[in-house]
């Protein structure tokens, strides 16, 4: 099924029920298959189709959608020009992907040498043109990119049957009303929005708005509140603020690890409520922690069947032991867009190998210690970022933590630690050495610096080049 003959099902068995709601729109299901078939017609009299691939900048969460659905149903390729990157950031993606033609919005949305349509003309004219035609829909179709907090972001085509699929395995969406704050030319965003359609759910969208989650949570009557860690800390002073989640929400964090503190926190002060999810871009999520599983130990929850953590000599992992995971799911990706040296790493007899290093413990529990390539060796001791970011969040003064190795020409690698404090606390970077010396021994940071903010991406990941790039080199 296409994800156009899904929803006029649901315009068929639940016609007025909202399908996306923002501060300045709602649409009902019967009213959006109606006005993506409107669009996809009038795209397709434009010459948009299915022979070129499409980038996209559109600003608005519901015409971005529109666009998104419309081009799904005339089996065009697309990737999202993200409006809140650098020019230069979406002319290089635009490039890599082989982007033909920009529906924009703006004349600067235009990217040099690739003729550009005007998405609002359009839209304003749309419903002319002739019926849309049933595409392949194992046809690359949604180009997404993942999170480059290791340099260029890797890129990811998706067919609309792998979306499909994918979308199968989110009955947790199942109409019901689903906010996730960040903006829909986001990765994950975007899918979680397909997801959620697919299901016969609400999509919530912020829309730009700069409303409190907690408010648009009672506005709206959010029952699935999505977040990153990042946000999982915005929510957390909002609720000082305004005051607690509606009884009926419950808030799921994903995206990048969720620390203990994050996790108490908000279950004292936000709702009891909390899933913690792990996943990836190529397979889409992976387990879930209830809120039963939260401890120390920072677990994600069971994995699907087709998960497996594996030691270095590829055989399987024994409870409690680390290794390196592999994962299988419906619909995920089967290799990288150009890059073929890291398909080969990462994509092998139809798995996927993340990168990650994780236990699974005697009751089925998934917990992550990081990725294999941020490990650190230092005289031959193999030392994980993570293990130095928990113990330094224990510290009451520290926030959050970001761990990394600088090079050294005695030790090889030395362990290093940037950290954000909480807000009107004070701390020395010497004082956070010792503490974490006291817990951690030889494996503590030598050297820890308090900074405003932690770089991160538009997804709250941590952006760990850049710190390293501001470390002044060691002598020793």
């Amino acid at each position: 099924m296409t994800f156009a003959e899904r929803l006029e099902r649901h315009a068929r068995d639940r016609a007025d029920v909202p399908a996306l709601v923002s501060a300045r729109a709602t649409l009902t299901f019967g009213a959006l298959v109606h006005e993506v078939d409107r669009l996809a017609r009038t795209l397709r009299a434009s010459g948009i189709d299915g022979s070129r691939i499409v980038g996209v900048t559109v600003r608005g969460e519901i015409d971005h959608l529109l666009a998104t659905l419309a081009l799904l149903a005339l089996g065009c390729p697309m990737v999202a020009l993200a409006s809140r990157e650098p020019a230069a950031t979406r002319a290089r993606l635009a490039l890599r992907v082989g982007v033909a033609l920009v529906l924009g919005e703006r004349p600067d949305d235009a990217i040099d040498g690739v003729p550009f349509a005007d998405f609002h003309a359009i839209r304003a004219n749309a419903g002319a043109g002739s019926a849309v035609p049933r595409h392949d829909p194992s046809r690359p179709l949604l180009y997404l990119t993942g999170s480059g907090t290791t340099g260029e972001p890797k890129i990811i085509a998706f067919s609309e049957r792998d979306l499909s699929m994918q979308s199968d395995a989110h009955i947790d969406y199942s109409r019901e009303r689903v906010l996730r704050p960040a903006h829909v030319e986001y990765n994950n965003s975007k899918r979680m929005r397909l997801y959620t359609l697919w299901q016969g759910g609400t999509c919530i969208l912020a829309d730009g708005a700069t409303d409190a989650p907690t408010l648009l949570c009672a506005r709206h009557a959010v029952t699935w509140l999505e977040l990153s860690p990042m946000h999982g800390a915005s929510l957390l002073e909002a609720t000082r603020v305004h005051g607690p989640l509606p009884a009926y929400t419950r808030v799921r964090i994903g995206g990048a690890r969720a620390p203990i503190a994050l996790r108490r926190a908000i279950l004292a002060e936000v709702t009891p409520r909390l899933y913690v999810s792990y996943g990836t871009t190529e397979t889409s999520f992976v387990s879930v922690a209830d809120p039963t599983m939260h401890d120390e130990r920072e677990p994600v929850g069971r994995p699907t069947p087709d998960t497996e953590v594996l030691r270095a000599d590829r055989t399987r992992a024994a409870p409690g032991e680390s290794g390196t995971i592999r994962l299988r799911a419906p619909g995920m990706a089967t290799a990288y867009v150009g890059d073929d040296v890291a398909t080969v790493r990462h994509f092998r007899d139809g798995w996927f190998e993340p990168g990650d290093l994780a236990t699974l413990d005697v009751d089925g529990q998934l917990i992550i210690h990081g990725r294999a390539d941020d490990m650190m060796i230092m005289n031959g001791i193999n030392i994980y970022p993570v293990e130095i970011e928990r113990i330094l969040e224990r510290h009451p003064a520290v926030e959050t933590a970001a761990a990394f190795p600088l090079p050294s020409g005695v030790h090889g690698q030395i362990p290093v630690a940037a950290v954000e404090l909480r807000a009107g606390m004070r701390c020395a970077g010497g004082e956070l050495v010792a503490f974490a010396r006291d817990a951690l021994g030889v494996r503590a940071p030598r050297r820890v610096e308090v900074v405003a903010a932690l770089p991160r991406n538009a997804q709250g990941k941590v952006l760990k080049r850049e710190l390293a790039a501001g470390f002044a080199r060691p002598d020793a």
